[in-house]
This record gives structure tokens, C-alpha cells and sequence, in this order.
């Protein structure tokens, strides 16, 4: 099977990001490639257990064009974005979740062949399970069907697992996990 220049790209860089990004204490994510062949958009999504600082995207990046121009893997224009991840990146890594340990997160996950959606903060993560303490609700306004919490306002899912009392820990094994990302969380006073 013939390799397209989006996959001879991400491929080529992927060694030399992520020592890149190893060198600066961080993780790769992953490397998309969009645009055209003359034109193309790299983008390169960092991460790690600390933040990514503005200085990490500077240094990959230059790096990173250096590496492009020495291997003349670009024949025209290209735009590179060295980035950390948005408040949308899932967490699919083990030191993901360790970091995000007591932050508040949205879970989706299959328990036999029901979908369900769980909102609550991460207490414990291994490589079979993941504890959530749920959202323990002040009230629900219908129809957004927003729960205030205390962390703020938490937009419930049609296919949210809600519990008459409340519930200290729900386990779910991550084999059935689907997708888990971070919520933002509004600071308490």
C-alpha cells in the first residue's frame, strides 16, 4: 500500500518530536498532517506531566523546521503549530490519568451493550480501573439539563448515570472506557 505525504510526514517527524519533546520533560501526542502536498499543516500536540509552556512549543517548533529543511520532506509552503493539548483531548495514557487525579471529568464508557456518560472527579486510575466520586447535584434546570456543582455548572448528557443517593465511588474498568476528558473547573471561593 502506497504511503501518502501526510503519513511520509508524521512518520518522519515522529522520532524527532518526541525525543524533542522528552528532552523538555513532556510527552508527544500525536502529529496530524492536513492540507495539500504543496501546502501542508503539521500539527504537533504535546503533553505531559507538568504544563506545556509557551517555551516548549518555541523550541519543538524550531527544532522541529530545522529537521524539515535538513531532510526537504516539505516541497512547498508549510505551516508547523507546535501545541498542547485543548480542554477537549481526551485521556488515553496512564500518566494522563495519574495527573489528572481529583480534577473533575466526564466519562464515557459501555457496561454491556449500554452507553453511558458519568460525571464526577477522578480519585484513582490503574491500568484495569479508574475510580470516579460522582457529581453530587444542587439542583437540575430543565431543559438544559445543567447540573450545578461545586465546581460549577456541568452539562448532563441524555445518557448520563445519575443515582438517587449519593454514591462515595463508582469503578469502571477502563476496557470499557470510551472517552474520559478533564472538565474545566471554575475556581472555589
Amino acid at each position: 500500500m502506497a504511503t501518502t505525504f501526510k503519513e511520509k510526514i508524521a512518520s518522519t517527524l515522529h522520532i524527532k518530536a518526541s525525543e524533542l519533546a522528552r528532552e523538555r520533560g513532556l510527552h508527544l501526542l500525536r502529529i496530524d498532517v492536513r492540507g495539500t502536498e504543496q501546502n501542508p499543516v503539521i500539527e504537533v500536540l504535546l503533553d505531559g506531566d507538568r504544563l506545556v509552556a509557551v517555551d516548549d512549543c518555541e523550541i519543538v517548533s524550531r527544532d522541529l523546521a530545522v529537521a524539515i529543511e535538513a531532510d526537504k520532506l516539505v516541497k512547498g509552503n508549510y505551516r508547523l503549530d507546535v501545541m498542547s493539548p485543548g480542554v477537549e483531548e481526551p485521556l488515553v495514557h496512564d500518566w494522563q490519568f495519574t495527573r489528572s487525579i481529583g480534577r473533575l471529568v466526564e466519562v464515557h464508557y459501555r457496561d454491556g451493550g449500554d452507553h453511558h456518560t458519568l460525571h464526577g472527579h477522578l480519585r484513582e486510575s490503574s491500568q484495569k480501573e479508574i475510580a470516579i466520586e460522582p457529581i453530587h447535584l444542587k439542583g437540575i434546570r430543565p431543559p438544559t439539563r445543567t447540573a450545578l456543582t461545586e465546581d460549577g455548572p456541568v452539562k448532563l448528557e441524555a445518557d448520563e448515570q445519575l443515582y438517587e443517593k449519593p454514591v462515595a465511588i463508582v469503578k469502571i474498568d477502563r476496557a470499557h472506557l470510551t472517552k474520559v476528558v478533564v472538565q474545566p473547573e471554575m475556581s472555589r471561593r
